[in-house]
């Protein structure tokens, strides 16, 4: 298993069961919510579980072990313009 840090705003690659820290690099609250029929994650949605990501900080998870391949949606509140957010495993 590999860890990842993931600026907020920016899709990325992983494994199964891969841990990431979300670095949220804007000046707004973030949250992470769903998009679409699959969550990748172990925690949430949303992520965090209450509140947001203040500026500067980060919050982390991990890939679900039992993801079949493919490209999973995700949103972010703070990157509307860049939303939603892929994570493609593998």
């Amino acid at each position: 298993m590999a860890d990842h840090n993931v600026d907020i705003c920016n899709d990325w690659n992983g494994v199964k069961g891969d841990k990431v820290t979300f670095i949220n690099n804007t000046q707004a609250y973030c949250k992470i919510t769903q998009s679409g029929t699959v969550w990748p994650f172990r925690d949430g949605p949303p992520i965090p579980a209450s509140g947001s990501i203040a500026p500067g900080k980060t919050a982390s998870t991990h890939l679900k072990n039992d993801l079949p391949d493919k490209k999973y949606p995700y949103l972010v509140d703070c990157c509307k313009d860049k939303t939603p957010k892929y994570v493609t495993v593998p």
